[in-house]
């Protein structure tokens, strides 16, 4: 016979099976009916209609905060704190057109305690990023701190993004059909200067110590730069790979920041002369400051060369006068290289 305690144990087992399925179908249920009763609709109530009069775009995250602002006297938007750098119109446009046309998709959590796991936690020791839209009066237009990227079911190419609003600790799943980006670099306006890589025939760099050095190729059908000169001393080699990436300092011209150059001194600076096959000559100026590479970018086209190189050495030297230009970390390395870097 079995014993009645097993009996009764194995009956309250059964018992506490059926409660707990029970429970999980009513939690279920209400999750669904919590759902059903959510209305997806603009994450910023009445922004898109007063989208054209933002004047003011404020970001912040862990790595510092900026501004971004509309300029009337040159009808551009510009980065005041950056001597009024000129912003990258795009940029501007998508992160506004981008709030304006934010929709929720579900409620999150509204646990402050879980708010990192999904990348809003408030700046600037937190993860998130908060915008902030005012206008030429200084009031507020759209406010909300944006977190971690999400996969949405049928995204239609939305990316699923959570967002909650400041002082609010309710997160939601929002659909964003532009990326929202809490980085100064990718507001830069970039078109200092492109110079394709099939036009490059040579770059040549006077180090602060050290001779100069030149890597060239000789002709539009060689893929592979030489470093010139002596060869290497003995039991040393020419790192190709090196040699080949020298080249991008022009070719894949970039930044990371800006200043204006009047802020910086360059009367002691590394030089880089570059030359390409359809006569056009480029010049960048380095120095060190502030634990980074900053740089000046001119032009000045051969002599006789065709009136499009003209125009371009125009263009650059407009662009490019009056700033400072911080190169990221790798290209800087690269730029203060000696010969001697180049070998193994």
């Amino acid at each position: 016979m079995m014993d009645f305690r097993r009996r009764n144990l194995m009956i309250l087992g059964a018992l506490a099976a059926v409660s707990v399925a029970a429970a999980g179908a009513m939690l279920s249920i209400r999750a669904e009916e919590g759902r059903a009763r959510f209305t997806p609709g603009e994450f910023l109530p009445g922004f898109a209609a007063h989208v054209k009069e933002a004047t003011h775009i404020h970001m912040e995250s862990r790595g510092g905060s900026f501004d971004v602002a509309y300029d009337p006297a040159k009808n551009i938007w510009v980065l005041p704190a950056r001597g009024n750098y000129p912003a990258d119109f795009e940029r501007v446009r998508q992160t506004l057109i981008g709030l304006a046309a934010m929709q929720t998709v579900e409620p999150k959590t509204a646990r402050a305690d879980w708010l990192a796991y999904i990348g809003l936690d408030a700046p600037p020791k937190g993860s998130g990023t908060a915008i902030t839209v005012t206008d030429k009066a200084g009031k507020t237009l759209a406010s909300l701190i944006a977190g971690n990227a999400a996969e949405l079911e049928n995204a239609q190419g939305a990316t699923g993004l959570f967002v909650r609003r400041p002082g609010d600790n309710q997160s939601y799943l929002a659909r964003a059909v532009f990326p929202l980006r809490g980085n100064v670099a990718d507001w830069l306006e970039t078109g200092v200067m492109t110079i394709e890589p099939a036009r490059l025939n040579a770059v040549t760099i006077t180090p602060l110590k050290g001779a100069p050095f030149t890597i060239a190729r000789p002709n539009t059908s060689s893929r592979e730069y030489k470093l010139e000169g002596p060869p290497p001393p003995k039991g040393r080699a020419v790192n190709p790979a090196i040699v080949n990436l020298v080249p991008q300092l022009i070719t894949g011209f970039g930044f990371v920041d800006v200043q204006p150059a009047s802020k910086l001194d360059f009367s002691k600076s590394v030089h880089l002369a570059a030359h390409t096959f359809d006569m056009q000559n480029i010049r960048i100026d380095a120095v060190n400051a502030d634990n980074a590479v900053w740089v000046r970018v001119s032009a000045q086209p051969d002599p006789g060369t065709p009136t499009m190189q003209k125009q371009e050495a125009a263009m650059i030297n407009a662009r490019g006068a009056d700033w400072a230009y911080k190169l990221s970390p790798d290209k800087g390395r690269l730029l203060m290289m000696t010969r001697d870097d180049l070998m193994t």
